[in-house]
């Protein structure tokens, strides 16, 4: 649902008037109630209401029913329950729908199932969602309507830290508790030129920073690949005091690698003959790695170009590249390269495996991922296995070859060391070693196909899905503690959702959640994927510091 004016997205001045005066109108009903509450404290006022009341019935019958609901109370009948709304900020269209569309999908998911287990007794929730476009005036026009909704009690997103720069004041301003499943701009819970003041004192955000990325990638970069001689390649954003490839820079130049120079490109439009020029630099500089911090298209032609000019070492992307249309662009190319993401992918998260199938049960099956395994392995699931059953429920994730329940083994390990089949090993000697081994073979490829194909289903949801379900939770487990035994969302309310959003703590999908002093998460992690076979595979998670 999006909860807005279906013009609201490409209309902000329209987007910001609707809710200020449905906001107004609000207050009103407010001063109104007041007064009837002060009214029938004395013999006079209940005369003067019984008057108002006759002449309102009076009235044409929807401004009638109008007032008589304002003069009546909230609006709650008997046994209802009030009604409070958790804003979604994220791209519901162009190149981000995927990820903001999975966002929304899993706050949907989290709001249901509080609202299903009755987390919060008196009220009920609901997702008012708006597209942010991915653009700053987009983010503007939320924030506007968030800031403006007298039930709102907190947002997740931005995705984009160049929509949050924009929008973040407005929702502080408003007292809103702000979650982020993904800003990276460090900026945003540290002023530069005061670090140890928060800019935007309601803000959290389920994700490490770009300071972090830029970190462990030097320190893989260095140490691991054992590279000394690194070209960089800065295509922006420039929302911050320094660029992502910057921060990669000094970081490789500290850990005593040379960086030549950072060339800039606009990662964001592909410029050819700026690609075919920065390419023939790198050329020029005879490096052993790579890195590309742009966009995916631009990422894609600068990959293309590189090899045109004789550059065959690896490429180390940030997390732009990890994007299908990098992969489309660099065809072949782009074999074997790594990319490095602040997203833990699903596959490789112990916690996920209730939140991948509640997810495809709600939203519909996953696009069929069996036509990804390498040539020869089939194209339908698995057969049917006891042993893999049993290894499915135990370990809590999603069947391989039903995203709508079960489980299977995460990748790298599949079944279950603990829980092999019988004939692979202990009746040989009553059965004879021949058929045996033979059947045994065969289960043993089912169960890894088995649970290749449940890293495929995990890895279908957009990782950022993880996080903003986590950061609706922490959302909904604050308003389970702050809104029972009051009526109304108001300042005092929203005041109270911050502090116990920055207090609260719990294992969620993504692991453990909680926040330190500045709002950023405690224990971000960092993701490394290789490019394999045409698609990205997830290599391994690195603790940031």
């Amino acid at each position: 649902m999006t909860g807005q004016d279906p013009g609201a997205a490409t209309d902000p001045v329209r987007a910001r008037a609707v809710p200020r005066l449905v906001g107004g109108a609000a207050r009103a009903a407010r001063a109104v109630r007041s007064w009837v509450g002060r009214s029938v404290l004395t013999i006079r006022g209940r005369v003067l209401l019984a008057a108002v009341v006759v002449v309102v019935l009076a009235l044409p019958g929807g401004l009638g029913l109008l007032l008589a609901s304002t003069l009546g109370g909230d609006g709650v009948g008997p046994g209802e329950d009030r009604v409070a709304t958790i804003g979604v900020l994220a791209p519901l269209s162009g190149a981000s729908a995927d990820a903001g569309v999975s966002v929304r999908n899993a706050v949907t998911l989290a709001v249901e199932e509080s609202n299903r287990q009755g987390m919060i007794p008196g009220w009920k929730l609901q997702v008012v969602a708006h597209d942010d476009l991915s653009r700053p005036d987009g983010g503007a026009a939320g924030a506007d309507l968030f800031a403006d909704d007298d039930r709102m009690i907190g947002v997740v997103g931005p995705l984009s830290s160049s929509v949050a720069m924009v929008s973040l004041g407005r929702l502080s301003e408003a007292g809103l508790p702000v979650v982020s499943p993904s800003n990276a701009e460090p900026t945003l819970t540290s002023a530069p030129a005061s670090p140890d003041v928060r800019p935007f004192p309601t803000y959290f955000r389920l994700s490490g920073t770009d300071e972090q990325l830029a970190e462990v990638a030097a320190d893989y970069a260095v140490d691991t690949l054992g590279r000394s001689r690194i070209s960089v390649i800065d295509g922006g954003p420039d929302y911050g005091t320094v660029t992502l490839a910057e921060r990669f820079a000094r970081d490789v130049r500290d850990a005593g690698a040379t960086v030549p120079t950072v060339h800039r490109v606009d990662g964001g439009a592909i410029d050819d003959e700026k690609i075919e020029k920065t390419a023939r630099a790198v050329r020029d500089e005879a490096p052993e790695l790579v890195y590309l911090a742009t966009g995916p298209d631009v990422a894609g032609e600068l990959r293309r170009a590189l090899v045109d000019e004789g550059v065959t070492v690896q490429v180390l992307g940030a997390d732009g590249l990890l994007d299908r249309d990098y992969l489309d662009r660099a065809g072949t190319l782009a074999e074997g390269d790594l990319v490095t993401d602040l997203s833990v992918p699903l596959s490789r998260l112990s916690s996920a495996g209730a939140f991948v199938t509640a997810y495809a049960k709600r939203f519909g099956e996953l696009e069929t991922v069996a036509g990804l395994l390498p040539e020869g392995r089939g194209d339908e699931p698995a057969a049917e296995s006891s042993d893999a059953d049993t290894s499915a429920a135990r370990s809590g994730s999603p069947d391989a070859t039903r995203p709508d329940g079960g489980a299977a083994a995460r990748p790298g390990n599949p079944g279950d060391d603990g829980d092999r089949d019988e004939g692979a090993a202990g009746t040989g000697g009553a059965m004879g070693a021949g058929g045996n081994d033979e059947d045994a073979r065969k289960r043993e490829l089912e169960r890894a196909r088995s649970a290749e194909l449940a890293a495929l289903w995990a890895d279908a949801i957009p990782p950022v899905a993880a996080s903003a379900h986590d950061a609706a939770r922490a959302l909904i487990r604050a308003a389970s503690a702050t809104l029972p035994g009051r009526s109304v969302v108001d300042a005092d309310l929203r005041a109270a959702m911050v502090r116990a959003v920055g207090a609260g703590e719990f294992v969620g999908v993504t692991g453990q959640v909680a926040f330190d002093p500045k709002g950023d998460l405690r224990g971000p992690r960092v993701a490394l994927y290789s490019v394999l076979s045409g698609r990205f595979v997830p290599l391994r998670v690195e603790s940031a510091r």
